[in-house]
């Protein structure tokens, strides 16, 4: 989120402002974390007398290299982070083109995300959310807590199209799924690989359970600590051929935003039946 100002003298050659670009995005990808897509700058050329700067105050000599790096954030990365990326950028700037620390300047500016809009007139705060809540989807534990809306549209995503990929990153390490002893796969699965294994093995294709095996989310209940997932599941024994449609819950207790267990009330007598 980033945004540069470069403000410098003109007389610079095209790949010299080439190359203070890159030194500075380098600085915020290494220093600040930014994404390496994140890239938006402006560089301003003056000409003598337009950039006005002591050659002496607070560091120097200064020399007409002099740049002036403008940083405009929706977040405030910490001062760590800042030295950091002062660090970072002086050391490339120095390495290439050549310019010397003294006449490298900043200014950090932190404004909220929603002042933000990089495209279609939607606020930074509405992309940069869906962003997060799709990268948590690719690699668990990008987030530590989760929204009651995020969780319901997790819930859905599960049940209307075995999309597991988003209710897997919400669930804390301590999870555990309780389905009925009574069923051949029943029994307790700790943490997101074994939730995750659960349904490969019973709802996907190919299963050692069913020939096929569906659920259609009827609602999401929501209360104080739980989500109530009511469900209609819709399957055809492997061995026996015997086709069912049964109603079933998925209760899920949360705590701090994330899933910390789901107990399922099924009909065990019609899944027995059908599997044999």
């Amino acid at each position: 989120m980033p945004f540069v100002n470069i403000d410098l003298l003109r007389g610079k050659a095209p790949e010299y402002l080439e190359t203070v670009s890159d030194a500075v995005h380098e600085a915020l990808v290494e220093g600040l974390g930014m994404f390496a897509e994140d890239r938006f700058q402006i560089i301003n050329q003056h000409a003598p007398g337009e950039l006005v700067f002591n050659r002496h105050f607070r560091g120097g000599p200064r020399s007409d290299d002099f740049i002036v790096f403008t940083i405009t954030d929706g977040l405030d990365r910490g001062e760590e982070a800042k030295r950091a990326f002062y660090s970072v950028l002086t050391r490339n700037l120095s390495e290439n083109p050549g310019v010397r620390p003294a006449d490298v300047f900043v200014k950090m500016h932190v404004t909220p995300p929603v002042n933000f809009s990089f495209a279609d007139g939607v606020p930074a705060t509405e992309t940069t959310a869906r962003e997060a809540l799709d990268r948590s989807a690719v690699v668990p534990g990008t987030r530590d807590a989760y929204t009651r809306a995020e969780m319901v549209e997790a819930i859905t995503r599960l049940f209307r199209g075995n999309d597991r990929g988003r209710i897997v990153s919400m669930l804390r390490d301590d999870f555990v799924l309780k389905m009925p002893t009574s069923m051949p796969y029943g029994g307790e699965f700790r943490g997101a690989r074994e939730f995750d294994d659960y349904f490969k093995r019973v709802t996907e294709q190919g299963s050692e359970y069913y020939e096929s095996f569906a659920t259609d989310l009827r609602h999401v209940i929501e209360a104080d600590d739980h989500l109530i997932a009511e469900i209609t599941i819709t399957a055809k024994g492997r061995t026996t051929g015997q086709s069912m449609e049964a109603e079933n819950a998925w209760v899920f207790d949360i705590t701090g935003g994330n899933f910390v267990s789901a107990q399922i009330y099924a009909d065990t007598a019609a899944g027995i039946k059908t599997l044999g």
